[in-house]
């Protein structure tokens, strides 16, 4: 693998988790070793990735002291380090995709999901639940149930379709997130959906997921809203 590919990844991976809220601004990055570790990569390699990111506005690094976070929005971002046409996507267009994708592989996968499979949705669920007042770990457990529900309808191409627009969702955040406080009603979509499956009604396991994903929506839409208005109140 190239070097300036790594970089790359690197760089674009950082800011995944700025736009998430996993690294929230003002909090200091992990040690450059434990990033190295992540990363498997060079020191070198992982500095010219976190200079990139200064460059960006996405960190400031303080000598003596370490990296932090300055925060990020996508029309500051080369197109070089967002998923391809991203800044002519809209989240109705992600939302969408997910449906066509999401609702394909739950059909297949009720009533036929292996044992093992329905553990590890039921322990995504469970960690869900404990994570609700942490927004980021539960936006990613969030994600990786969906990921995992699509990889257990054991459908190779619809999970592939899936990965295809798995960076597209996490750079959403960028400008559109899951409002504070909205985790609870998430929360109750995941639990309804999965007893659906267990219950092996596939009428009402797609009618839950086509609400929750409709939630994310109009939740991502109220967000736009406030920003919007954040900004011409900033400007007056």
């Amino acid at each position: 693998m190239q070097r300036d590919h790594l970089h790359n990844l690197i760089v674009r991976e950082i800011i995944a988790r700025v736009a998430s809220g996993t690294y929230a601004v003002g909090r200091r990055l992990p040690a450059e070793r434990v990033l190295c570790e992540e990363f498997h990569v060079a020191r070198g390699t992982l500095r010219k990735a976190l200079s990139m990111l200064e460059e960006l506005g996405v960190v400031q690094i303080k000598a003596n002291s370490g990296v932090y976070v300055r925060g990020v929005t996508h029309t500051e971002l080369p197109q070089t380090f967002l998923p391809p046409d991203f800044k002519r996507v809209d989240l109705d267009d992600i939302i969408v995709a997910r449906k066509a994708i999401e609702l394909a592989a739950l059909r297949q996968a009720v009533g036929r999901i292996a044992p093992r499979d329905l553990r590890a949705l039921r322990g995504l669920l469970q960690r869900m639940a404990s994570a609700v007042d942490d927004l980021p770990a539960f936006l990613e457990l969030d994600l990786t149930f969906h990921q995992s529900l699509v990889r257990a309808s054991g459908n190779a191409v619809l999970a592939t379709a899936f990965e295809a627009i798995y960076d597209y969702h996490r750079f959403s955040a960028v400008y559109t997130s899951q409002q504070e406080g909205e985790e609870a009603r998430a929360l109750r979509h995941h639990e309804r959906l999965l007893a659906a499956i267990e219950a092996e009604d596939v009428g009402t396991a797609c009618r839950v997921l086509d609400r929750h994903l409709d939630s994310i929506k109009r939740y991502g839409r109220m967000a736009k809203g406030k920003r919007r208005a954040s900004a011409t109140h900033g400007a007056d």
